[in-house]
């Protein structure tokens, strides 16, 4: 299907520069062992609300905010000035196109909601802020199909994730993934059967293209790993029935709920046939729930709180601590949607008593008296002669040390274009790697890197090997 870009004459230029924008003002204060600067990103000329839904690892944050108009726009902020540096174009002149996720070229994906529940349209946006159409899923009626598509995750090549109706008539909810803005919507089917209807939808990729989302299973919803054609029931803590999937990093960590508990599951994204771990992450004190909505691949993980009696507070959990972010002095709550692999978190909340949303962004460091991240001290030694024959073998061992932190990631390049990674739950040798066959000759540099849950990387002296 051909793709439809519409741009909007009022915008003009997609990247336009907004002059005059209210300066950003930041807060610090302290929480149990942990610094939280909190920073408000403002709102446009003449605007009144604001909201922050999405931030990359270049710091480039993206949004929604009023216009003196009261139309929305959506605008970029600079994470490191807190500056409006453009917007980027809507979609549908009838509705407003929002971006749920961005990538670190800038492409980012989202939904525009034309009619509640019933017109809804997926939508790419390039890096220049050009937003198009996605397509749905091939041999779907072509009035039908293109407005019953949701647009939820995008990775770093460009793969993006979400949902595409099917048309009479059953009018089923396919989890679906697009390889560009160009391609048929790919089906990525169902968990089982759905007692009322057949549903699934996707919400996180990562870099190897491993998908999450949810699936209706009879009565039942329940969070879903994709992965080469398999679709991987993630199941759900002991005593509870319901799960939901919202997002995955690159270290094999999934997030999302089961019932009203925040969890987290592990899997080895270098093992295909790794079944995923669950565990619970901990409430925080006053709040009776609580929502992970994003991860970063040292594990941090964003969402936010809620009790009958509180205001939602945007949370952290950070080494499986849970961390109260808090709200602007004078609002009454927040929520985190977003956080980069630099621990940068934007969400909304609001910052006065006339209850309008403002974009947020939290920072968190330890204080002087919090313990400091170690980094581990990784070693790769060789057991057999490192002058070897072409196809023969070179035995080695690996392991390494880290007092804090785990699990750890690791990766050992053997110099010949080949990596083995995987991933360890304690310190120590790594059992898994044992040895690798050269296959040509030449003068190969092996070297071990080991990775903590806080991102904290050590790496081995390299090791000589000579393949003659």
């Amino acid at each position: 299907m051909r793709n439809v870009r519409v741009t909007l004459a009022s915008i003009g230029c997609v990247l336009l520069l907004i002059a005059g924008t209210d300066a950003a003002n930041s807060i610090t204060f302290v929480v149990g062992t942990w610094q939280i600067t909190l920073t408000d990103l403002g709102v446009l000329p003449g605007g009144t609300a604001s909201r922050a839904l999405a931030i990359n690892n270049t710091g480039r944050i993206v949004g929604l905010a009023t216009d003196s108009t009261f139309a929305l726009q959506r605008p970029f902020w600079d994470a490191s000035t807190g500056a409006v540096t453009g917007v980027a174009e809507n979609f549908d002149p009838a509705s407003t196109a929002v971006p749920e996720q961005i990538n670190d070229t800038g492409q980012m994906v989202g939904t525009e909601v034309i009619r509640e529940g019933t017109i809804y349209r997926g939508v790419f946006w390039n890096p220049q802020g050009q937003a198009f159409g996605l397509p749905p899923m091939p041999g779907i009626d072509p009035l039908y199909g293109p407005v019953h598509v949701a647009g939820h995750g995008i990775n770093n090549a460009g793969q993006m994730v979400g949902s595409s109706k099917e048309s009479a008539p059953n009018f089923f909810t396919h989890a679906v993934l697009w390889q560009n803005k160009d391609t048929p919507a790919q089906d990525l089917g169902f968990l089982g059967t759905g007692a009322f209807t057949n549903y699934s939808e996707a919400y996180g990729i990562n870099d190897f293209t491993h998908i999450v989302g949810n699936s209706a299973v009879g009565t039942l919803t329940r969070g879903f790993l994709w992965r080469a054609g398999q679709m991987i029931d993630l199941g759900a803590l002991s005593g509870q029935v319901v799960s939901e999937a919202a997002a995955v990093n690159d270290s094999g960590l999934i997030v999302g709920k089961s019932n009203l508990y925040p969890v987290t599951w592990r899997y080895d994204v270098a093992t295909a046939g790794s079944t995923p771990l669950i565990q619970q992450l901990p409430i925080p004190a006053g709040f009776s729930s609580a929502q992970p909505v994003a991860v970063n691949d040292a594990g941090d993980v964003a969402g936010h709180a809620g009790s009958p009696s509180i205001d939602s507070h945007a949370i952290l959990w950070r080494n499986r601590q849970a961390i109260d972010l808090g709200v602007w002095p004078g609002g009454h709550y927040s929520v985190a949607k977003s956080i980069n692999n630099f621990g940068q978190i934007v969400g909304t909340g609001t910052v006065a008593g006339d209850n309008l949303d403002h974009a947020l962004m939290w920072t968190v460091a330890p204080t002087s008296g919090a313990p400091v991240n170690q980094t581990p001290s990784a070693s790769l030694a060789a057991t057999s002669a490192t002058s070897i024959r072409v196809f023969r073998s070179l035995s080695v061992r690996a392991g390494f040390t880290d007092p804090d932190n785990g699990p750890w990631n690791y990766t050992l390049e053997w110099g010949d274009g080949t990596v083995t990674a995987g991933n360890v739950a304690t310190a120590g040798a790594i059992p898994e790697v044992t040895s690798h066959a050269y296959t040509r000759v030449g003068t190969f540099s092996a070297r071990l890197a080991v990775t903590d849950s806080r991102g904290a990387t050590g790496r081995s002296k390299a090791l000589t090997v000579r393949v003659r």
